[in-house]
C-alpha cells in the first residue's frame, strides 16, 4: 500500500469534465497598423539605393570573413533587416525561401519596428531579393517574386540591411572578464539554425573543419528548434574568428554558477533506523553535484546515482551543494523536522551529477568541456527513460546571463522543449545576485530594508537569469525565513554584532532574482518567478567602523538543510535560491502522487503545475511589501506553496481537477452549480483557479509561445448564453458580456495571459452576490478556458492543459466536499476488465 493516502477528514480531489456540447470558435483579432508613407520618386530611388548598398556591403564583409575561414562564401548568409509597421517574416520565408532565425518587435508611438535576422540558403535567394529591390527602384511592373503592390509595401517598409557586428556576438561573461590568459580554453558558441537538418549538418561540418584549421576542436553539439549550440576548445585566435562569422549568434565563456556557503548548524538525534521507501512513493530527480547517498538522513531514499561525465569519476558529491538540495527534496521543510524532532522522509530521489567541485573557488560548475544544455538534457532523458521520473529539480543558474528584455536564452529554450516533449515538470531556481548594492542615505533599519525592496524591483541587474526565463518550468525565488541575528539574551550560540538583517522575515531575500519574465512584444510579460520558498537571508554588517558589507553566511539567517558530515554534524543552514527550489520540487512530487490517486493514471505535467499553483498563498510579509498587485507578481509571483493544502481535498477546501486538450482558437466550458452551504455559511470564502499549459516554443519568433491560453469565471448566464457571448469576442481583453456577468478574479487575465501557469483568485468576506441563471434554482459559475494560436508550428492542432478550481471556506464545519461533488459533471468511472 502507498504511504501517501487520505487520512481522517481528507478526500481525493474531484475530477470533473467540461460541457461536451458544441464548443464555440474564438474569433481572431484583426490588428491593423498604419503603413509607412510611400516615398516620393526621388526619395524612392535613394531609399532603394541605400537598401541595395547595405546588402552589397554586408555580403562583401561576410564573404571576406568566410574566405579567411575556409568556408564556402556563397551559402547560408545571415543578414539583418529592419522595417517599420510591417511584419516581413512571411515574405522572407514564403517568397524568398529564406529562414528567419530571430525576430524582435518594439513600438515607438504609433509605429511598430521590426528587426529580423534572415538566413538565405543560396545565392539564388539573395539575387531574387536584389532583383525585387531593382524593380522597386525603377518602378517596373514586372512580377518576379512579389506582386507589384506587395513589392512596394515590402520595400517601403525596409529601413536598413546590414551584417551583425562582432560586438553583438560577445556573451556576457566574455564581455565582463575578457579572454582567459591561457593558450587554449573552452567557449560556448551558439549558431543560427538554418532550419533544414541537412543544412545544419553542413554548418556543423564546416565549423568543425574551421576549428581544426586553427588548432582547435568542436567538442559538443546540442540542438533546439532555433539554434545549434556547440562547445569549442581552442585559442583566442579561433574565438576571434568565430566572433566575426555570420552564422554565429553568440560566443561566451561557460556559465559560472553561484554557490552558497555552509556552516555547522547543530547536533540532532538521527532516526534509527531510517524509514524504507515504497516503490510508489513520490520521486524527484535532483540534477546537481551528486549526493552523499550514505548520509544518515538520505540513506535508503537515493534509488539511483549517475555521473554524466563531469570528470570527477564518482557519483559522490564532492562539494556539498547537491546534498543540501537533496535533503530538502526528500524531507521538505527541514526546519519543522528539527523543531519536532521527527524525521519522516517522503520523497525518493535519483541523483544526476552534472556539476563538479571547483577546488579553487569552492563553487560548483558545469564541466568546462560540456555544454550546459547537453549535459542536463542527457541527465533528464536518462532518468525519464530509466526511472520514469516526471519531476526534476534544477538548482542551477548562470548568474552572469541576466535577462534584460529581448529574446529567449538558448538554455531556457532547451528546457522548454524537454518539458513539453517528455511531459515533465522542471523546477528551476531564479539564480542569485552575488553583489546587490548596499543602501545609502538611509537612517533606519526599516528605510534600509525598504531600499532593498526597491532595488529588487527597479535594478535591472536583479532580474532573473538564464535559464529561469524558461516558459514551461516552475521558476522559484527565495524569501527569508529568519531575520534573527542570534541569542542576545542567552549566551547560547553565535551572535552577529554590528549588523541587521537585509530583509524582514518572510520578505523576498536580498539576493533573489525577480521578474518580470520573458517579454513578448512591448507590454506583455510572463510571471516569473511563479513561486517562492524559504531560501535564507543576508545581513548588512559594519566591521570596526568600516564601510558596511554583506554578511552572506550567518547561520541563523540561512535555510536549514543537510550537509556533508563535518565533525560529526550533518545539518547546516545555507543561503540561495538553490535551497528554495527543492521545497517546490518536494511539493510537486507530492502533488503528482496525489493526482494519480484521484485520476487512476499518471497526471500530466500541466496538471501537476496547476495543482501546485492552486496551493499558493501570499507570504506573510510586513506591511507595504506586497501591497501593489503588479509588484507582487514580480517579487513573489503567485506566492509560496503549501504542501499540506495541495495533497488532499477537505470538507471545507475542495479541488476540482481536469486534464484535457483544446482545439486551437476554441473554448472549453466547465459548469459548477454553487451549493447553498457555500453561499450562506458565515465566514470568509473564495475561489482560486489555476491553469497550466505547454505550448510549442520558438526563440526565433518574437512571441516565443506558439499558443496562449486564458481562463475566466462567469455567472448569471446559461451555458448557451456563455457560448454566444464568448464566441463573439474578437480579443480576450475586449469584454462583450452584459455588465456584471464576469467574476472579477485577480490578477486580471491580461496580466497573466503570457504565462503558462496562471493563478487567479477571488475572496469574499460575506455571502457573494452570484446571479441565478434563467431556468436554474441556484447560482451557476461557468469557467471558460480559451486558446489562441499565435503562430503556426505545422504540427499540433490542439493544446494540452491542466485545470484546478479550488472552492474554500474558513469554517472547518462546513460540508462543502459532497455538495460540490453532486453539482459538477464527474469524469466517468473507469472499469477494469478481467481479473
Amino acid at each position: 500500500m502507498p504511504t501517501l493516502k487520505p487520512g481522517s477528514g481528507q478526500y481525493l480531489h474531484i475530477e470533473f469534465v467540461r460541457d461536451v456540447r458544441r464548443q464555440p470558435d474564438r474569433r481572431r483579432a484583426n490588428h491593423k497598423f498604419p503603413r509607412p508613407k510611400p516615398p516620393t520618386p526621388e526619395d524612392l530611388h535613394q531609399h532603394a539605393q541605400d537598401v541595395s548598398q547595405g546588402i552589397t556591403e554586408a555580403v562583401q564583409q561576410i564573404s571576406q570573413v568566410r574566405q579567411g575561414c575556409g568556408i564556402e562564401p556563397s551559402k547560408l548568409f545571415v543578414l539583418e533587416f529592419n522595417s517599420v509597421n510591417l511584419d516581413l517574416r512571411e515574405i522572407f520565408e514564403q517568397r524568398f525561401k529564406a529562414w528567419v532565425v530571430s525576430e524582435y518587435k518594439d513600438k515607438v508611438g504609433n509605429q511598430e519596428r521590426y528587426r529580423f535576422l534572415v538566413q538565405f540558403p543560396t545565392e539564388t535567394s539573395r539575387q531574387h531579393l536584389r532583383e525585387e529591390i531593382r524593380l522597386y527602384r525603377t518602378e517596373a511592373n514586372n512580377i518576379e517574386v512579389l506582386p507589384l503592390k506587395k513589392r512596394q509595401e515590402f520595400c517601403d517598409a525596409l529601413q536598413a540591411v546590414r551584417s551583425v557586428s562582432r560586438d553583438e556576438r560577445i556573451g556576457v561573461r566574455l564581455r565582463e572578464e575578457g579572454f582567459p590568459d591561457v593558450e587554449s580554453f573552452y567557449v560556448d558558441v551558439d549558431l543560427w539554425h538554418p532550419g533544414d537538418p541537412s543544412d545544419a549538418r553542413q554548418v556543423l561540418n564546416d565549423i568543425r573543419s574551421m576549428c581544426a584549421k586553427y588548432g582547435g576542436a568542436l567538442t559538443e553539439e546540442v540542438r533546439t528548434s532555433s539554434l545549434l549550440l556547440i562547445k569549442v576548445y581552442g585559442s583566442r585566435q579561433l574565438a576571434e574568428v568565430l566572433l566575426e562569422l555570420d552564422w554565429v549568434a553568440r560566443v561566451d565563456l561557460p556559465p559560472k554558477l553561484s554557490q552558497a556557503y555552509s556552516q555547522i548548524f547543530g547536533e540532532i538525534t538521527l532516526p534509527d533506523p531510517v524509514p524504507i521507501p515504497l516503490d510508489d512513493d513520490p520521486l524527484v530527480c535532483v540534477v546537481d553535484s551528486g549526493v552523499i547517498s550514505g548520509h544518515p538522513l538520505l540513506a535508503n531514499w537515493v534509488i539511483e546515482e549517475r555521473d554524466f561525465d563531469t570528470g570527477e569519476n564518482t557519483t559522490t558529491d564532492l562539494n556539498g551543494h547537491g546534498t543540501s538540495v537533496a535533503g530538502l527534496v526528500v524531507h521538505g521543510d527541514i526546519t519543522k523536522c528539527i523543531e519536532s524532532h521527527q524525521w519522516q522522509p517522503r520523497v525518493r530521489i535519483c541523483s544526476a551529477k552534472v556539476l563538479c567541485h571547483n577546488r579553487i573557488s569552492k563553487e560548483v560548475d558545469i564541466p568546462a568541456n560540456r555544454r550546459a544544455e547537453l549535459i542536463i538534457e542527457d541527465a533528464i532523458r536518462y532518468f525519464v527513460h530509466e526511472r520514469q521520473c516526471s519531476i526534476f529539480n534544477l538548482s542551477i543558474a548562470s548568474r552572469d546571463e541576466v535577462y534584460r528584455r529581448g529574446g529567449q536564452f538558448q538554455w531556457a529554450e532547451k528546457l522548454d522543449e524537454l518539458a513539453r516533449e517528455l511531459d515533465i515538470v522542471i523546477v528551476q531556481a531564479t539564480g542569485n545576485r552575488p553583489d546587490p548594492p548596499i543602501p545609502e542615505a538611509v537612517y533606519t533599519r526599516e528605510e534600509a530594508q525598504k531600499a532593498i525592496r526597491e532595488n529588487l524591483l527597479n535594478d535591472e541587474n536583479q532580474r532573473i537569469c538564464n535559464p529561469s526565463t524558461a516558459a514551461l518550468v516552475l521558476t522559484v525565488g527565495a524569501i527569508a525565513r529568519s531575520d534573527a541575528l542570534g541569542h542576545h539574551q542567552q549566551n547560547t550560540g553565535p551572535r552577529l554584532k554590528d549588523a541587521f538583517a537585509g530583509v524582514p522575515a518572510n520578505a523576498p531575500a536580498p539576493f533573489t532574482r525577480t521578474g518580470p519574465g520573458l517579454v513578448y512584444g512591448v507590454t506583455n510579460f510572463a510571471v516569473k518567478p511563479e513561486i517562492v520558498a524559504y531560501g535564507g537571508n543576508w545581513a548588512i554588517q559594519t566591521m570596526a567602523g568600516g564601510s558596511p558589507r554583506w554578511n552572506r553566511s550567518f547561520i541563523f539567517l540561512g535555510e536549514p538543510t543537510l550537509q556533508r558530515e563535518s565533525n560529526g554534524r550533518f545539518i547546516t543552514a545555507r543561503n540561495g535560491t538553490s535551497f528554495a527550489c527543492p521545497h517546490v520540487a518536494h511539493a510537486a512530487a507530492i502533488a503528482a502522487v496525489s493526482l494519480k490517486a484521484t485520476l487512476g493514471q499518471k497526471p500530466s505535467a500541466n496538471l501537476i503545475r496547476a495543482l501546485v499553483g492552486s496551493a499558493t498563498i501570499a507570504p506573510p510579509c510586513p506591511p507595504d511589501w506586497l501591497d501593489d498587485e503588479k509588484e507582487t507578481l514580480r517579487l513573489v509571483g503567485y506566492g509560496m506553496c503549501s504542501v499540506d493544502d495541495l495533497t488532499w481535498s477537505k470538507k471545507n477546501q475542495v479541488r476540482l481537477i481536469a486534464m484535457d486538450e483544446v482545439e486551437l482558437d476554441k473554448l472549453h466550458i466547465y459548469r459548477v452549480a454553487v451549493p447553498q452551504v457555500f453561499l450562506f455559511t458565515k465566514g470568509k470564502r473564495g475561489i482560486t483557479v489555476a491553469l497550466a499549459y505547454d505550448p510549442p516554443v520558438q526563440s526565433s519568433r518574437k512571441e516565443y509561445l506558439a499558443n496562449t491560453m486564458w481562463i475566466e469565471a462567469l455567472h448569471g448566464l446559461t451555458t448557451e448564453e456563455v457560448e454566444i457571448y464568448r464566441a463573439k469576442n474578437a480579443v480576450q481583453d475586449v469584454d462583450l458580456l452584459p455588465p456584471g456577468k464576469e467574476i472579477k478574479l485577480r490578477p486580471p487575465k491580461t496580466d497573466v495571459q503570457w504565462s503558462t501557469l496562471q493563478v487567479r483568485r477571488i475572496k469574499w468576506s460575506r455571502k457573494p452576490k452570484l446571479i441565478i441563471p434563467d431556468g436554474e434554482t441556484e447560482p451557476v459559475i461557468h469557467f471558460v478556458v480559451g486558446c489562441q494560436q499565435r503562430f503556426s508550428t505545422g504540427f499540433d492542432d490542439k493544446q494540452r492543459y491542466g485545470l484546478v478550481v479550488l472552492f474554500w471556506h474558513e469554517s472547518e464545519e462546513i460540508e462543502l466536499y459532497q455538495a460540490l461533488r453532486n453539482r459538477v459533471t464527474l469524469k466517468a468511472a473507469r472499469v477494469r476488465v478481467g481479473a
